[in-house]
Formats: C-alpha cells, structure tokens, sequence
C-alpha cells in the first residue's frame, strides 16, 4: 500500500524485553522460561513513531542477539531513507544486505528484522497520515481469534474462561509420548463445550511416518487442523502423503519464508496458512500472501509474542476477512497482556482494533522501563 506522502526516517531504537514470572506453553520443542521480546521503533523527522516486532521468544537471550545485529548492520542504512510504502523500506534492505546476512549464515534472522521493521513503517506510515489501519484499509476494526496453548494443568479453567468470551476454537500443544498426546486430546474434546473445535501443534516433532500413525489415532476427534506435525523445510512430497494419508486438515507456516513458499505448501496439501508478521514479511507479507492463496485454503496468522505484534497480527486477520481468525495464546505473559496498555480483550470471540492514528497502541514508558533487559 502507498501513502499519500513519503516518509523520511531520522532515528531507530531497540528494545530488548523480558518477562518473567508468566506460564510457558507445554511444548515438545523447549519450555520458554522467560518470555523476551525485540521491539523496535522507527521515527521520522516530523517526531512520528513507529513500533514493530522482531520475533525473538527463544532462546531467552535471542533480542540480544538481534538487536546489536540491527544496530551495527542495518541501522546506517535506515536513517535519511525516504519512502512512501513499507515494501520500499524491505525492498532498499533486500538489496543492500542481503548478500551480508548470507554470507554470516543469518538469513532468517534477517528475515524477521525485516519482519519487525515493516510492521514499525506500518505503524509510522499510519500515524504520519493520520489513518487507522481499518480506515486505511476500508474495514471493520474487528478481528476474529482463537484460543491457542492450552495445557493440561488448568485446561478445564481455560477451555470455561475463553468459551466465556466467545471463542470456540482451542489449540493443543502435542508431540509427547502418544499415549499421553491422545489422552490430552480425548480430555479436551469431553471439556470443551459442544459447538467447539480442537486442533493440535506438534512443533516439528514427528517424522512422517509417525505423524501418519499419531493423526490416524486423532481422527476420531474430528478436529479442525494438525499444524506442523513434521519438519515445515520437509520435502514437499512428504506433505502431500501426509495430507493424502489423513482426514484431519493441515496447518503450517511459522517457519515459512516468502510467498512462493507458503503457495508450494498449500498445492502440497496444507490448508491452513499460518504466517506470523513478527518472523516473516510483517504486516505487508501477510497481505502480499492473502492475495496469492490458492483457492481452498485460509489464512490465519500465528503469532506468540508481545502486545505490539499480537497487535498487529489481529489487524492483519481482520483485513482478510474471509472467515481468518488470529492466534491468541492463554497463557500469562506480561509482555502481551500489560505492555501496551491496550488490552486486547476477547468479547464474542473478537477483538477490537486500535482506532487511532497507526496500526497499534503504542507500549507505556512505565513498561517499558519494567522489562527492559
């Protein structure tokens, strides 16, 4: 999307973060001790700010890492840069470093600080015309969500707390020993309330012919999606067997990079797109994908981070319309529930948007200075 007028940057800050205290997702792939976080600011010369996020949630010590990469390697090329559209920004840095990020074997990591930095232009752009993300885009500043990472501890208080704001779909973390992965799910679908679904995340962790095994198991529960249940850079032909070798939906695309990639994946047989703006493409890739989808499949975004990329991913779920809902995930994290003071509040199973000029309530200085690293 083009603004009416350019926008010329004159600063950039990092903002390492970190929260401890909160529930880490039961996950096959680590438990998140410590919640971080990377934030990111973009301001122009007419004192506009910008706020993004670089995915940084493992290991606890990655916004570290991320941020002395965007402060000594991309910063000198930020500032005095004009443009009038966020793909200019990514276009520029695509072009002068990414033979850099090749050459130190950190491809990915630029993709998410390429990631972070749309968002923040988003956010920029938005604030410096003066247009709400849902003006802008001509909208309702609503957006529809699902309950994500329920663990088996408290899954009965959530499944009753998130029924009572609405949402009736309610993701499982899995990828354990089987036995223990379907009773998880067999508990789930006898608590949840009758009109609800369930889906499973499994993290990677199957090869494909246990993932064929475990999900012909879980078939009887009738469940909306299984998300990553073998390796997202598998050969493509592995997620078409497993597609063909299930009745249960597939879903994946955290851990995918670019358009043409998530579009091989849905020919492949995967029917829930699932990119998360904090990782890859931000806010502008998301949109970019939403138009290149294949016919059949949906897109709703991932995302387990701080407010201000949960912020965004809502915005991105509530411009695709089409039946998207964006993940929210249950469990406490400061980072997501006080940072921005917006409070993303579940009523009926959405969320409203932020109403003001830019895509995202800004964090509050006191937080800020609470979770800095």
């Amino acid at each position: 999307m083009n603004f009416k007028h350019d926008v010329t940057l004159s600063g950039v800050q990092l903002y390492p973060l970190s929260a401890k205290g909160g529930v880490s997702p039961n996950m096959a792939l680590g438990q998140m001790p410590v919640r971080p976080a990377l934030l990111v600011t973009l301001g122009d010369s007419h004192d506009c700010t910008g706020w993004g996020e670089i995915w940084a949630n493992f290991p606890p010590r990655a916004n570290i890492h991320k941020a002395q990469l965007v402060e000594d390697v991309v910063v000198k090329h930020l500032i005095r840069f004009s443009f009038s559209s966020p793909a200019e920004l990514t276009e520029m840095l695509r072009s002068k470093l990414s033979t850099y990020f090749l050459h130190i074997g950190q491809q990915q990591v630029f993709e998410h600080i390429l990631a972070g930095l749309d968002t923040a232009a988003w956010d920029l752009c938005l604030r410096a015309a003066g247009m709400s993300f849902s003006e802008s885009m001509g909208i309702e500043p609503v957006a529809r969500c699902y309950a994500s990472s329920l663990n088996p501890d408290d899954l009965v208080k959530r499944l009753d707390d998130h029924s009572a704001m609405g949402q009736r779909e309610f993701k499982l973390k899995i990828g354990f020993e089987v036995d223990q992965d379907q009773q998880f799910v067999a508990t789930a679908d006898c608590q949840k309330p009758q009109d609800a679904k369930l889906m499973i995340d499994s993290n990677q962790s199957w090869d494909l012919a246990r993932a064929v095994a475990t999900l012909n198991r879980l078939e009887e529960f009738d469940l909306l999606f299984a998300e990553e249940s073998i390796r997202a850079d598998a050969p493509l032909g592995d997620w078409e067997l497993l597609a063909s070798k299930t009745s249960i939906p597939l879903a994946g695309g955290e851990n995918l990079y670019g358009v043409d990639a998530f579009v091989a994946m849905a020919n492949a047989g995967v029917k829930f797109l699932q990119p998360d703006v904090a990782k890859w493409g931000g806010v502008s890739g998301a949109l970019a994908l939403a138009k290149a989808m294949p016919r059949g499949t949906r897109l709703w975004p991932h995302f387990m981070g701080s407010e201000v990329g949960q912020q965004a991913s809502l915005a991105v779920s509530a411009a695709v319309g089409d039946g998207s809902k964006c993940e929210m995930d249950v469990n406490e994290n400061l980072l997501r529930t006080d940072l921005c003071g917006h409070g993303e509040r579940v009523v009926e199973g959405s969320v409203s948007l932020f109403s003001n000029p830019g895509l995202l309530a800004p964090p509050l200085a006191s937080k800020l200075a609470a979770f800095e690293v």
